[in-house]
């Protein structure tokens, strides 16, 4: 063998060695590529669309849970109650009644019901709306004809075929209704549900390009299939009948008008349905044909690299050599941050480039050290600072919190009436913006949103007194300013101002421009602070600036006037912070300085020059 080579030229010899080498490696890379890919494509199937089916079986049954507890409460009322027993005759006007309650149960909750009725055990049926005909348009309902159960009753997509609704693709939830007062079996109250929502939720969850999920009913009643035409309808009464329905958990591959697919189901062990993903084979296994045209690509690539290349091996002794003095002339031109190229082995030329890069890499951190140490106080003093900072805003009173749930329980309990959900929004809103201390400054906009919100919690707990206003010129809004800088000192003002007369006060918010800064005032008409009290706060705020860097002053119990001014102070500096003037009996103003600074820009341009 050895003497074969001999025969030809050095270059010639390597070429041919090269390619060969490089086509097997290209070739045992392909195979174990493919037969790697095709044992892992159903795996990753079933891994893509375990939690997507998951997650739409959780929703859907979420869905209908929902649905199922917002009748709870409707079928305890009493002249629900004595339709469905029929102990006595019901007016007219009761029907019309019942008829209302139903309608407003409807468009309070779901819009998206077509139809909701009461049915009762001997077969009678009011609906939500009067189709002025007898109850004989409803025995063509497929729930007319169900047998009172004591669990829930879910009927698949069907078509309704009452009055209004006539054509429409809807689902039937069928609760069961007891007596309230012998617990005897009275009936269901019915809701036909149109598809609207989980169409919506359907098209959500995307399965590739072309792959698709589908609901079925645990009889294989198609419920939901982008194709409207099929539901409602059995599985084998469509062209879906060529697949087989794999066992929960499985996939399996199958041939679906001429191509390959993956067929996946996840069961929803609540509702007794089941979520199926179909979707090819070929789009699902890409990676395999991507990887074996890589193959392909790379071996063109490498056979082109050799034929031009290997004749310049050559060179193999000259440019070790080259590539060193040139490296070495960069670190005389002070790049330290180069380095010789470096193999493992015993040639000497690596060996040298070793000893090159150490050398270097030495050089480079001696260098280093001195300015590492000079920033590291630097650093170790905005993380304190900036550790403070998040310190303060962790502390945000609870008393709105508290007050604001006492009102909620009070509201819900006297009334029933949206005051609640507004309550409960609101409080929402507001905790959900003091939750997110990651963010230290914000847009006065968004200040001034979060206040308004709180400032209508606290008309609705004292709606009929309580006056407040927020006058400031849209021209500041895109102003920066510390995050939860207005809102605690409104509440201070509301604790103080507000709550102590019975609500019989006002508080007034307005900003301006005083040079380069913006000036923000809260103003109530409370008691005041008294002069020992006033002297007390502006030595304490004094003392801030003294002891701003020690930790343990920092970390005090104190909120309030005292936790806002800090965190301004850390922020912008000497001279920003809170200021105020209180006049016994008559009330107090809180001004607050800040920089006069735009979202978006280092430093904003004075409000005068805009205007």
């Amino acid at each position: 063998m050895r003497q074969f080579w001999i025969r030809f030229p050095i270059k010639v010899s390597m070429v041919v060695l090269f390619l060969a080498i490089s086509l097997l490696s290209m070739i045992l890379m392909g195979i174990i590529s493919h037969i790697n890919y095709s044992n892992t494509v159903k795996k990753d199937f079933h891994t893509v669309t375990d939690e997507a089916t998951k997650r739409l079986n959780h929703h859907i049954e979420f869905y209908i849970e929902q649905l199922s507890k917002t009748t709870k409460t409707l079928v305890k009322e009493e002249l629900i109650q004595s339709w469905f027993e029929g102990s006595r005759p019901i007016t007219i006007f009761e029907t019309d009644e019942i008829e209302a309650m139903l309608r407003r149960h409807v468009t309070l909750n779901y819009t998206e019901v077509a139809g909701m009725f009461l049915l009762s055990t001997d077969k009678r049926v009011l609906a939500m709306r009067s189709f002025q005909s007898s109850t004989v348009v409803f025995s063509a309902e497929p729930w007319y004809s169900v047998p009172f159960s004591e669990q829930r009753v879910l009927i698949p997509t069907h078509t309704i075929t009452y009055p209004q609704q006539t054509g429409m693709s809807v689902i039937s939830l069928m609760n069961p209704v007891y007596s309230s007062s012998s617990l005897a079996p009275l009936g269901f109250i019915v809701m036909d549900i149109g598809l609207q929502e989980i169409e919506a939720t359907f098209e959500r969850s995307k399965l590739g390009e072309s792959g698709q999920f589908m609901l079925l009913s645990h009889d294989d009643t198609i419920v939901y299939h982008p194709v409207k035409e099929w539901r409602g309808r059995k599985l084998v009464d469509t062209p879906l009948r060529q697949i087989a329905t794999p066992s929960e958990g499985g996939v399996s591959t199958q041939v679906y008008n001429g191509e390959k697919v993956l067929v996946s189901t996840s069961n929803s062990t609540v509702l007794g349905w089941r979520v199926m993903a179909i979707m090819p084979f070929d789009e699902m296994a890409s990676g395999l044909y991507a990887a074996r045209n890589s193959t392909f690509l790379a071996f063109a690539l490498i056979a082109v690299m050799v034929i031009f290349l290997v004749p310049l091996v050559s060179n193999l002794f000259v440019r070790p050599v080259l590539h060193l003095k040139q490296n070495m002339n960069r670190v005389s031109q002070g790049d330290y941050k180069t380095r010789a190229e470096f193999l493992q082995g015993k040639n000497e030329f690596q060996k040298l480039n070793y000893s090159f890069n150490k050398m270097v890499e030495q050089l480079d951190e001696q260098l280093n050290t001195i300015s590492d140490l000079k920033l590291q106080d630097v650093h170790t003093r905005l993380r304190q600072k900036e550790a403070y900072i998040k310190a303060l805003q962790n502390q945000i009173n609870p008393h709105l919190l508290y007050n604001s749930l006492d009102v909620i329980k009070s509201i819900g309990y006297l009334h029933g009436d949206d005051l609640v959900v507004n309550m409960a929004a609101n409080l929402a809103d507001v905790y959900r913006y003091t939750a997110k201390i990651s963010d230290h400054e914000v847009t006065l906009k968004e200040e001034l949103m979060i206040l308004e919100k709180y400032l209508e919690i606290t008309h609705i707990r004292f709606p009929k007194k309580f006056f407040s206003q927020i006058t400031v010129h849209p021209k500041f809004h895109d102003c920066r300013i510390v995050k939860l800088t207005a809102q605690p000192l409104v509440e201070n003002a509301v604790k103080y101002a507000v709550e102590p007369r019975a609500g019989d006060a006002a508080i007034l918010v307005s900003a301006y421009d005083d040079k380069d800064d913006l000036v923000i005032e809260i103003a109530d008409n409370g008691q005041g602070i008294s002069e020992e009290k006033m002297a007390e706060l502006a030595q304490e705020l004094e003392k801030i600036s003294e002891h701003v860097n020690n930790q343990e002053f920092i970390q005090t119990e104190s909120l309030g006037i005292r936790n806002v001014h800090t965190r301004l102070y850390l922020k912008y500096g000497e001279g920003y912070g809170l200021s105020l003037s209180s006049f016994p009996d008559r009330g107090t103003v809180i001004s607050i300085r800040i920089p006069l600074t735009y979202k978006g820009a280092s430093h904003c341009e004075k409000i005068s020059d805009l205007s």
